[in-house]
C-alpha cells in the first residue's frame, strides 16, 4: 500500500531544523535529511511548499536553501512573478497559413499548451486565472506579489473594446482580492487600478500581444487606459515577399510605423520572429534577424524566436503533404538559431526560442523542446556567447564575489526617430546584470517613415500632449530573487538602490540634453514607487 498520508508540522519542522544545523548544503543533503526523518513513518515526503512554510516561519536567512526548495527557481529569478492569462476563443483578422485554428481556443494557440490547457479549464475567466497561478507559484516556494501579467490569445486589439476592458479590471480585482479578509467590490478598471497600488499583490507591468497594422493612436491611448507597459508585436519575418506568401496581411512598413508609435509614447517592445517561413530559408533568416538590430528602424528591447512548425489545424499542413513546404529543423536549424544568439546585442532580452507546442502536435519541424540548452550547448563548443540581457541577469548567473566592483555601462543606439540609452550596472567583464534602465530620447535623430507615419505621430502628440517636449524612462528592472515590496535579503540583489542610482542617471542625462520632463511609463503597481522619486 503506497504511503499518502500528510507528514504532521511537528516532523516537518524536526526536518527543517536539522537542515539549518548544516552549515553546507546541497539538494541531496535535504533529500537524506527528510528520508533519514520519514525512514519507519507512514508519512509520505513532504511537499516543496510545506518545507518553505516552515522554513520561512524560522525567520532564517539562508538563500541558498531558500533556493533548492523551490520548484522551477527560473520563473521568479527575473525579480517579478510572470502570470500567464489567456482570452477567450474570438475570430482573428489574421489569415496566417502557419497559424493552428482550434474551435475551443484563441487563434494561434492549442489546447495542449500549459497556459492554454489551465486557461480552457477555468473556462478562461480573467480572475481565477490570475488567482490560481499565483496561489500555485507561492504553494511551489515562490513570491508571487509583484505580478507581471501577460495576456495571450489571438490578436487583442481585435477584441470588443467592452471585453477587453472587463478582462483587465478582472485581473486586477484577483489581485486586490488576494489576502483581503472581507472583499472590496470595485465598480470600475480606474477604481481597481487606483486600490492596486497599494495592494499587497501588485500588477507591476501588463503585456499585450497584436499586430503591426492593429496599432494606431487611438489604439495606442486606449493601451494606455489599460496601464499596458508592453507590447508583443507579430513581426514573423521584414521581407514583403515572405509575409505575403503566408498570407499574414500586414507588410514591413506597417513593423516600422507601430515601432515609431509605440516607441513615441514609451512602450517595451517585444517582437515574435519565426525562422523557417515558407519563401525563406537560413541564410535568409540570419539575414533578416541581423538587421533587426542593424536597421535603426527596428532595434526591439526583446525578441521570441519561434521556429515555424506544421500542426494539423493549419492550411501549412496541406502545403507539407504536397511536397510544396519543407520545414527548417534538425543541424540546419540549430546552425541558423546558433548564428542568431549569437548576435544579439546587450540591451536585448531573447525570452524564448521555441513555442510550447507538444511534439505529439508537431507533423513537421522542431520537436526539440529543450532547444535552448542544445543551442546554448552548441555555442559553448563553439566558444560563442550569448550577451542577451536573460543570459546575463543576475538570477540565472552565479551569485557575484561581494568584492567585485560594479560599474554603470552606457549602451547608446538610434532607433525610430530617437536616441536610446541604456543604462546597466554590471560587474566589470559584462558577465552578469544587476540592474537596468532604458532611457529614450525622441527627436533626436531624423526618422525614415512614410506620410502615413508622420501623420500618425502628429495626431499622437494631440492625444497625448505629455510627450511633446518629455524624454521617457521606459523600463527600469532589478534583477535577481523576486523579494516582497519592502523585502531586504542579504544576498538578494533586489531593493539595494541600484534602481534609484540608474533613475538620478536617466535625470542628468535627459537635463544636460535640454528636455523639460522626464516621463515613466510606469506599471499601476509601482507608480508609488516613481511618486517616492518625485
Amino acid at each position: 500500500m503506497s504511503v499518502q498520508t500528510r507528514p504532521p508540522k511537528k516532523l516537518i519542522s524536526a526536518i527543517m531544523a536539522d537542515i539549518l544545523a548544516n552549515p553546507i548544503i546541497s539538494a541531496r543533503a535535504i533529500d537524506e535529511t527528510t528520508r533519514k526523518h520519514l525512514n519507519g513513518t507512514k508519512f509520505r515526503y513532504p511537499k516543496s511548499s510545506e518545507l518553505i512554510a516552515v522554513y520561512r516561519e524560522t525567520k532564517t536567512i539562508r538563500p541558498e536553501i531558500e533556493k533548492l526548495l523551490r520548484v522551477k527557481q527560473v520563473r521568479t529569478d527575473s525579480g517579478v512573478a510572470p502570470i500567464t492569462v489567456l482570452t477567450k476563443p474570438y475570430p482573428c483578422p489574421g489569415k496566417c497559413v502557419y497559424c493552428p485554428t482550434e474551435v475551443r481556443m484563441p487563434k494561434s494557440y492549442v489546447a495542449s499548451e500549459p497556459a492554454a490547457a489551465r486557461a480552457l479549464s477555468l473556462h478562461f475567466d480573467p480572475y481565477d486565472q490570475v488567482a490560481k497561478r499565483v496561489q500555485m507559484l507561492e504553494r511551489n516556494g515562490h513570491e508571487a506579489k509583484k505580478i507581471e501579467l501577460i495576456v495571450k490569445g489571438g490578436t487583442w486589439s481585435a477584441y470588443p473594446w467592452p471585453y477587453r476592458v472587463w478582462f483587465i479590471k478582472r485581473c486586477f480585482d484577483a489581485a486586490n482580492h488576494l489576502n483581503q479578509k472581507k472583499l472590496v467590490r470595485y465598480h470600475s478598471l480606474a477604481q481597481s487600478q487606483k486600490a492596486n497600488e497599494s495592494a499587497d499583490y501588485r500588477i507591476i507591468g501588463i503585456t499585450l500581444e497584436t499586430r503591426p497594422d492593429w496599432i494606431t493612436p487611438k489604439e495606442i491611448a486606449r493601451l494606455r487606459e489599460l496601464g499596458c507597459t508592453r507590447i508583443e508585436l507579430g513581426v514573423q519575418a521584414i521581407d514583403d515577399h515572405i509575409l505575403k506568401t503566408v498570407n499574414r496581411g500586414h507588410i514591413v512598413q506597417d513593423v516600422v510605423r507601430a515601432t515609431a508609435l509605440l516607441k513615441a509614447v514609451g512602450f517595451k517592445l517585444d517582437y515574435h520572429f519565426m525562422p523557417g517561413l515558407p519563401g525563406s530559408n537560413a541564410k535568409k533568416d540570419i539575414q533578416m534577424f541581423a538587421q533587426l538590430f542593424t536597421d535603426p528602424r527596428f532595434c526591439p528591447d526583446m525578441v521570441k524566436l519561434y521556429p515555424c512548425v506544421v500542426l494539423p489545424s493549419t492550411e501549412l499542413i496541406d502545403w507539407y503533404h504536397q511536397g510544396k513546404f519543407k520545414p527548417l529543423e534538425g543541424e540546419a536549424l540549430i546552425d541558423a538559431m546558433v548564428q542568431m544568439k549569437s548576435m544579439i546585442p546587450h540591451y536585448c532580452r531573447l525570452s524564448r526560442l521555441v513555442r510550447d507546442f507538444p511534439a505529439n502536435e508537431i507533423t513537421g519541424g522542431n520537436k526539440t523542446s529543450n532547444l535552448r540548452d542544445v543551442i546554448k550547448e552548441r555555442m559553448r563548443q563553439q566558444n560563442l556567447k550569448c550577451r542577451c540581457l536573460r543570459c546575463r541577469e543576475a538570477g540565472h548567473r552565479p551569485l557575484l564575489d561581494k568584492k567585485t566592483n560594479i560599474k554603470l555601462f552606457t549602451d547608446i543606439y538610434d532607433n525610430a526617430g530617437g536616441k536610446e540609452y541604456f543604462l546597466s550596472a554590471e560587474d566589470p567583464k559584462r558577465t552578469t546584470v544587476l540592474s537596468f534602465l532604458r532611457l529614450r530620447l525622441p527627436n533626436q535623430v531624423p526618422i525614415e517613415s512614410d506620410k502615413k507615419t508622420d501623420l500618425a505621430l502628429k495626431e499622437l502628440k494631440k492625444v497625448i500632449p505629455e510627450i511633446r517636449d518629455a524624454a521617457f524612462v521606459r523600463e527600469l528592472h532589478t534583477y535577481g530573487q523576486a523579494l516582497r515590496i519592502g523585502q531586504e535579503k542579504q544576498e538578494a540583489v533586489q531593493h539595494k538602490g541600484w534602481g534609484r542610482k540608474l533613475m538620478e542617471e536617466a535625470e542628468r542625462i535627459a537635463k544636460a540634453k535640454g528636455y523639460k520632463y522626464l516621463v515613466v511609463i510606469s506599471g499601476v503597481g509601482v507608480r508609488g514607487y516613481y511618486r517616492m522619486l518625485g
